[in-house]
């Protein structure tokens, strides 16, 4: 017996600027990449959930009745379920994906279901793979039970995959590109929480481009938990400062924060801010008592970024195909990259990475780069002529040694 085959697709994506800024409300602009994800969902006879990826190589089953068990359960027990089960990565956010939808819209399926992906997004490079393989997934199940969303909903569901079924405590602009970016243009997201700006074509003759450095990324790990706990920690204090009640740190502007920036402490442990404070704002951080946080910087960041990537978008949509327009935007680029290690989340690789991409210059056709998305590794984003990709990839593989054996080119949509 032949089964209906429900198709959902979705890019990975380059961050030029925001990263890590999105879970302060700053603004972003992403692109997505030529790497897709697909997930083929289709029914079958055995009343179990199957489910296969092409990434993995392997394949995994639960019985049909494990959503209607994990409805009944909390968000922690629902984790607990799935370690207990040793269920892998990757059928998380599928399982997840089935489990929000079934309870969001109320849509149990009532046989057995085959899920596989496959995938040409790179795995744990800082592309964003986990939002592909969600909103991805959504759009199959969407076709199968028949469901329309509202506005950025799919994206919204797909980020409470990946907080609540993963783990992962990661903002919505990954999800909002992968389901909403267009190819060949910036996709600017006011993050506050999903303000979607009307895409900025890029510049003809110019690209985005990711060179991924091989060391692996995670959105879950501790130095991009810690730098986003400490953010909302230096939110907390400005809040008492100013005496304001803040809901976004990039409702400061650069000049506000700088006159009052003294009053902040440069670092603190989490035992001495909770003597004064309950907790943050943001629900998806907790702060460790043992734990000393870098509060400063990590507030200085998102409201520096926020100002950066609000000029850049001015520019490229005021002046798109300008050289002097490029440069700005390359110079702040590297800012935001230098930032990024001011936070804990640089790596040598990717600053060694940065700097040979400065070395060229805008005279060669790279006006900038910076690491994307959640830092510590992942992905390089660069801004660049497409007449230069020869040179880049010649320039690549003459300094590949064996710390950058593991790199590789990710091309943006509509890049050559």
């Amino acid at each position: 017996m032949s089964f209906v085959e429900y198709i959902g697709e979705a890019p990975g994506r380059l961050d030029l600027l925001g990263g890590v800024a999105d879970y302060s409300g700053s603004l972003v602009l992403e692109i997505p990449i030529q790497g897709h994800t697909r997930v083929t969902v289709r029914d079958q006879e055995v009343d179990k959930l199957h489910f296969e990826s092409q990434q993995a190589d392997a394949a995994f089953e639960l019985p049909l009745g494990s959503i209607k068990t994990c409805l009944e359960l909390t968000t922690p027990e629902r984790r607990c379920w799935l370690d207990e089960r040793k269920v892998p990565s990757h059928v998380r956010y599928l399982f997840g994906c089935l489990l929000l939808m079934a309870e969001t819209q109320q849509c149990l399926p009532e046989n057995g279901l085959h899920l596989s992906v496959e995938s040409t997004v790179p795995i744990a490079m800082g592309v964003s793979s986990s939002a592909a393989l969600e909103v991805a997934c959504l759009k199959a199940l969407q076709q199968r039970f028949r469901l329309s969303f509202n506005g950025t909903e799919l994206a919204k569901l797909a980020q409470r995959v990946e907080n609540e079924i993963v783990g992962a405590p990661c903002g919505l602009m990954d999800q909002l590109t992968c389901a909403y970016g267009e190819p060949g243009s910036l996709l600017p997201i006011l993050c506050r929480p999903d303000l979607l700006q009307d895409p900025i074509p890029l510049p003809p003759g110019v690209c985005v481009i990711g060179w991924a450095s091989g060391v692996e990324h995670a959105v879950g790990g501790s130095p991009y938990a810690t730098t986003r706990c400490a953010t909302f920690m230096g939110l907390e204090l400005l809040k008492h400062i100013t005496g304001k009640d803040w809901q976004y740190p990039t409702e400061i502007t650069p000049e506000v924060f700088e006159s009052i920036c003294d009053q902040i402490p440069e670092s603190m442990t989490g035992r001495d801010f909770l003597h004064e404070h309950e907790c943050v704002s943001d629900p998806l951080s907790v702060v460790e008592p043992d734990t000393g946080y870098g509060i400063r910087d990590s507030l200085r960041f998102p409201i520096e970024e926020h100002h950066r990537a609000t000029r850049c978008s001015e520019l490229l949509r005021s002046k798109p195909d300008n050289d002097e327009t490029l440069c700005a935007v390359g110079e702040a680029m590297y800012a935001s990259h230098e930032g990024y290690t001011r936070i804990g989340l640089g790596h040598p690789a990717t600053d060694e990475m940065v700097a040979l991409v400065r070395s060229l210059g805008p005279e060669k056709g790279f006006y900038g780069a910076r690491v994307s998305g959640g830092g510590c590794g992942g992905t390089v984003a660069i801004l660049m002529r497409q007449s230069a990709l020869d040179l880049f990839e010649s320039t690549r593989r003459a300094r590949e040694d064996v710390s950058w054996s593991q790199t590789q080119l990710i091309l943006s949509s509509k890049t050559n």
